[in-house]
């Protein structure tokens, strides 16, 4: 009912996850998982069709779910081979019941999953690693036809989902689905556990999200509708919130915990229950922890941080950061402290460990920096007419604290990806606008690819003028002058191509979003080459 999907994937180990529907009040009980290097392949003629089977077990064990976490199951495997195609499944006794009573029952399975794990931090051999990278999906506003275009190709290895996974409003606020059949459940504004466990539930419900989490592995960072639009401060100033808001937020975060496949961290409002992960070892015995001491320090050390944000090492290529700029060291929004030096979107902790982790890419040989963020880095407010408080535009210490560091030790070849704004921007990134070349690009320090949303309403479209398109991308660059590609009306994902001598970014949109399946097209190609530091390519489509 609600499918099964894969995500954190490591060199040695990934997360699978699953959740059962058993009868109401049904107590704890045991679900049987099995890893295998092979599946049955579907019926080619329905192209998208759940793998049948598994094939021969490699190993298998059971894990317990509950109503202590909705009955989800998390699963971390362990001790698996680096950059290795694995297939999983899970089963349950059909009826519950009749098992606990030892009474004869057959059993009911998931479908077969399939993931990937990363290679070896040291593996040269790896030339090239493609991401989809989606944000912003939003149930009534239309169909999730960006999942089953990306889950249609076989040549994504991961998906980077930057933020806003659900939303928290009631149908008709954000979007009406009722002419759709996508009408947001519990048809109210999300407060409690039991609101924000129910939307994501019926989130996983949707066959096309279904096809992308069964298929390829996820990397997930949440924004704000997770829990509450434009939320920001709450970890800087918790104790100014609404009683409301102190029990949301850490409800919001324990259903995020619950249904996504990313490893549970604990935070300063959250720490996980012994059923929301389990740990398991393809090993009976516990040499291979031996094996796993390298891996297994890098974990322990993220678990040791409160937080989200963390990183991935894709061999020699690339390491992959990803950032929480919503919720851990966010001061909150004031405009008039909006100059003050010491302001901070990431936390004085997060800053040093993201400048620590560019470092420590340059320093070990990668070709590449990739930093996955929830808002748009690029200051946008050269004439104060594109001006938003809610990204790095309202932190502009935050944001000169780590131009500075890039620019002093030199880091190169990064690459940031933003989400939030329903938007397409292809921006360079200098320190300052002042002292930018905009015809050479000479300045930009880094480069910056802002992907669209899933369903959720390009800011055209909410003001009624999305014919004005044409119009803004020939005036937006005049005003922006770092802005090498823009498009405000559609919606769609980026593919993210990273070789070793160069980055590809590839804009893809969905012709209708009220329509399911509607087909999609090309509409950008945006490259940087190595040691640049900028664009250098831009192919448009009619």
């Amino acid at each position: 009912m609600h499918g099964v999907a894969s995500g954190d994937a490591l060199s040695d180990r990934v997360i699978v996850w699953t959740k059962v529907t058993p009868p109401p009040d049904t107590p704890s009980f045991y679900v049987r998982y099995d890893v295998s290097l092979s599946a049955e392949d579907p019926d080619i003629s329905l192209p998208g069709s759940p793998l049948t089977r598994l094939g021969p077990s490699i190993f298998s064990g059971t894990v317990m779910t509950g109503p202590e976490v909705d009955y989800t199951v998390k699963i971390d495997l362990l001790g698996l081979d680096p950059k290795t195609v694995y297939y999983f499944q899970f089963s349950v006794p059909s009826n519950i019941a009749d098992y606990n009573a030892g009474k004869p029952h057959s059993l009911v399975f998931s479908p077969a999953g399939r993931t990937q794990t990363l290679p070896a931090q040291d593996d040269a051999s790896i030339s090239s690693v493609q991401f989809a990278v989606v944000s912003c999906s939003n149930w009534p506003r239309g169909f999730f036809n960006v999942y089953s275009s990306i889950a249609a190709r076989p040549e994504i290895d991961v998906v980077l989902h930057l933020g806003d996974y659900i939303y928290e409003y009631r149908n008709g606020e954000y979007g009406d689905g009722a002419s759709i059949g996508r009408i947001p459940l519990p048809d109210k504004e999300l407060l409690t556990l039991e609101d924000y466990r129910g939307r994501h539930a019926q989130y996983k419900e949707d066959e096309d999200l279904q096809a992308l989490h069964r298929l390829k592995p996820w990397i997930v960072i949440w924004d704000d509708h997770e829990f509450v639009d434009d939320i920001s401060g709450f970890a800087s100033s918790f104790h100014q919130h609404s009683n409301e808001t102190m029990s949301r937020i850490p409800a919001a975060m324990r259903a995020y915990f619950e249904y996504l496949p990313i490893r549970a961290q604990k935070t300063f409002t959250y720490t996980p229950t012994h059923l929301s992960v389990q740990k398991t070892s393809n090993q009976e015995d516990n040499q291979n922890l031996l094996l796993l001491s390298k891996t297994e320090r890098h974990v322990q050390q993220q678990q040791e941080r409160s937080g989200i944000y963390r990183n991935f090492h894709f061999g020699t290529l690339l390491d992959l950061m990803m950032l929480d700029t919503r919720i851990h060291g966010r001061d909150k929004s004031d405009w008039s402290t909006l100059q003050d030096e010491g302001r901070t979107i990431l936390g004085d902790d997060q800053e040093q460990w993201l400048v620590d982790q560019l470092q420590g890419s340059m320093d070990r040989g990668a070709s590449w920096r990739i930093i996955g963020n929830q808002v748009v880095f690029a200051q946008m407010d050269y004439w104060g007419l594109m001006f938003n408080g809610d990204a790095w535009d309202g932190y502009p210490a935050s944001r000169k604290r780590i131009l500075e560091a890039i620019e002093e030790r030199k880091l190169k070849d990064i690459v940031v990806l933003t989400g939030d704004v329903h938007s397409s921007f292809s921006f360079n990134v200098p320190k300052s606008l002042d002292s930018y070349n905009p015809k050479t690009g000479e300045g930009s320090l880094l480069v910056e690819f802002v992907a669209p949303a899933v369903t959720s309403p390009s800011p055209l479209e909410s003001i009624h003028v999305g014919f004005l398109n044409p119009l803004a991308e020939m005036l937006f660059p005049r005003i922006e002058p770092h802005l090498h590609f823009m498009d405000l009306s559609r919606r769609g994902y980026m593919i993210l191509k990273v070789g070793v001598e160069r980055t590809v970014c590839e804009y893809w949109y969905t012709k209708n979003v009220r329509v399911r399946n509607s087909g999609e097209s090309l509409g950008a190609i945006v490259e940087t080459e190595k040691n640049s530091g900028r664009i250098t390519r831009v192919t448009t489509m009619p």
